[in-house]
């Protein structure tokens, strides 16, 4: 009796042993899954652009004809690729939005250094138009920490933002959340073409 009882015994250990070792394996593959995905869900919600500064807005006192958007690498973020099919540039004015405007457009370097913003100014007939510039860096299409580029966009005949208008400009890369650039015209605009702070 001694005997079977302890061979019972043993095969409970055992098999409780087998039991608590799948159960612990279990719960370290389902906690390592909910870590990964954790953080890629922060890294999907957390923008890898900020604005590196202040946004102009160009025109004279009929409307801002260009917009200027400075941009940089957030801090803790690698780089972002500017190709024009990695990225897409999307505007929403009180005249209509309009995505992918920049379209077929890698960034380039400006002619002139230091850089004349004036000379930035994209051509825009029937649709606006973001051009995007290397203001610092090393000539690529990637944003890279320490390096600066400028979306300038170019608004149509028609669709100029007039005093107290809204526009809001999402600028969506291949990964990361967009970064969403909203502002408002001041009130009082130059009487001859020139820049305005937007904020």
């Amino acid at each position: 009796m001694g005997i079977e009882a302890a061979i019972v015994l043993i095969a409970f250990v055992i098999v409780a042993a087998a039991l608590a070792f799948v159960v612990i394996n279990m719960g370290m593959y389902t906690t390592q899954k909910s870590k990964e995905v954790m953080q890629q869900g922060l890294n999907e919600a957390t923008t890898a652009l900020e604005v590196d500064g202040s946004v102009l807005g160009y025109g004279d006192n009929d409307g801002i004809t260009f917009i200027y958007i400075p941009l940089k690498v957030s801090p803790g973020q690698l780089a972002v690729d500017f190709s024009y099919d990695k990225i897409d540039i999307v505007i929403n004015l009180p005249g209509g939005a309009f995505s992918k405007i920049n379209q077929g457009n890698d960034p380039e370097a400006p002619a002139s250094t230091p850089v004349d913003l004036t000379s930035l100014q994209p051509s825009a007939t029937t649709t606006p138009v973001a051009e995007i510039y290397i203001i610092q860096g090393d000539g690529d299409n990637v944003l890279e920490p320490g390096e600066k580029f400028i979306v300038v966009i170019g608004l149509p005949a028609g669709l100029e933002l007039a005093q107290y208008q809204k526009f809001t400009v999402e600028i969506r890369p291949l990964q990361g959340a967009p970064l969403i650039v909203e502002r408002t015209v001041p009130p009082t605009l130059p009487e001859t073409s020139g820049f305005v702070n937007l904020g």
